[in-house]
């Protein structure tokens, strides 16, 4: 692994960096959101086969903001958190502390005797079929539910809401847990909506796994991934908090109400520098810099500047399709079923060739079989492609989810196009 690069065109004015003179079409398309006002301001990150990893940013940290966007900006990452996750438990595989198909009430006995709604009736249940496992969880299996989504009400309604730093209880509603104890203890009171290992539900279930690491380990789960991951990858911006220090870097989160931009989150007063528990699914703030070091661990069977940090059959396990035998289909939000999809370790595995979708989550775009990787609710994504030797990191930000629903895979689609003209040559 060669040392990370990046090319300016010292411009401080704009403070765009220069056009690479490879993969310009992605380069191009991705300047083109920023250019039509789409989002503030983006940065790549991107490596092919054993080459340098690349950066390119354009743009600015906000609509109106003086401050331009560069590899080590600091982003909002929520779900993009989960692959994370997902290669901190397989470290614990790797060691012989967790196993997939271990049940998790081994670890948590609180969660022993799981109940299941019965025809989606919180009030009325049945006893669950069999245990969660390790595997469920990776895996969004378990038959935990989310707000917003699954069982959304009967969460929310006890204060489960990962992610969601802004929340204010309502009447009747607890506040949220403190710790990740706290989220475990209230979680496994509560029904599943559907039997362990029987469909796909997209959950909180990376959150139950920062607990199921904190408790293995014997370690806070914050404190797992900064000394496992984060140092051994210089990953120095990555974290659940951005302090006073980072402030300066660290993007808005603009939210568009008709045909007006405001702020769902502002740097100076981010809900980001208030304590929060360690949102194994979605709390993490990250750089183009920091997930593309990640990115390229992966990528490179586990290794990072010529350091071993998972042996290559975990990372070849964890990059597989880890779902239960007979299911087949990974069902989103807002009714958004994904097709030809798997999933590994915290993120999708492309089973067969990817077709354009749209819609909330835009994903995975035209890609080959073998991708994997996750995106984020305000924008950011991560593809990853063993075969081919090549990953890109999508930083930028913005709110609600379900717009720019034509950025993702526009932009993935132009990165394929560039490497399709490049074998031509």
């Amino acid at each position: 692994m060669r040392e990370d690069t990046m090319k300016h065109t010292g411009d401080a004015d704009v403070g765009h960096s220069a056009m690479l003179s490879n993969f310009e079409a992605l380069q191009k398309t991705a300047r083109g959101f920023v250019d039509q006002g789409v989002v503030p301001g983006v940065a790549l990150a991107w490596q092919k086969d054993d080459g340098p990893i690349q950066y390119h940013a354009y743009g600015h940290l906000g609509f109106g903001s003086p401050v331009a966007v560069n590899e080590r900006s600091l982003f909002r990452i929520f779900s993009m958190t989960k692959p994370i996750t997902g290669i901190a438990a397989m470290m614990l595989v790797e060691a012989g502390s967790l196993s997939l198909d271990q049940p998790l009430s081994d670890i948590l006995p609180a969660f022993r005797d799981m109940e299941v709604v019965v025809d989606g009736d919180g009030m009325r249940t049945r006893r669950a079929s069999g245990p969660i496992t390790i595997r469920h969880l990776l895996t969004h299996t378990a038959g935990f539910g989310s707000a917003g989504m699954t069982l959304g009400g009967l969460y929310v309604k006890n204060g489960i809401a990962p992610g969601v730093r802004e929340r204010v209880p309502g009447p009747g509603e607890l506040a949220t847990p403190k710790t990740l104890a706290e989220l475990g203890a209230r979680v496994a009171g509560l029904p599943l909506a559907a039997d362990p290992g029987t469909r796909f539900d997209y959950s909180i279930s990376l959150d139950i796994l920062g607990l199921v690491i904190e408790t293995v380990s014997g370690m806070p789960f914050d404190r797992f991934l900064q000394q496992r991951l984060f140092e051994p990858l210089g990953m120095i911006d990555t974290g659940f908090a951005v302090d006073a220090s980072r402030i300066d870097r660290f993007a808005d989160l603009p939210e568009q109400k008709g045909l007006l931009w405001t702020l769902a989150d502002d740097p100076r007063h981010s809900r980001y520098s208030m304590p929060y528990f360690p949102s194994g699914g979605g709390g993490l703030v990250s750089t183009a810099q920091d997930y593309a070091r990640f990115a390229a661990m992966i990528l490179n069977d586990g290794v990072w500047a010529g350091q071993p940090l998972l042996k290559p059959e975990i990372i070849h396990i964890a990059r597989s399709n880890l779902l239960p035998e007979g299911i087949d289909r990974v069902d989103l939000p807002l009714g958004q079923t994904l097709a030809g999809i798997g999933f590994g370790a915290g993120m999708s595995v492309q089973l067969s060739p990817g077709r354009r979708t749209e819609g909330m989550f835009a994903w995975p775009g035209e890609v080959p079989v073998g991708v994997v990787g996750w995106p984020g609710a305000a924008g950011t994504a991560c593809w990853i492609d063993p075969d081919r030797r090549f990953f890109l990191v999508l930083m930028t930000q913005y709110w609600p989810s379900w717009l720019n629903a034509s950025m993702r895979p526009d932009i993935i689609a132009a990165a394929y196009s560039d490497m399709a003209k490049e074998k031509v040559r």
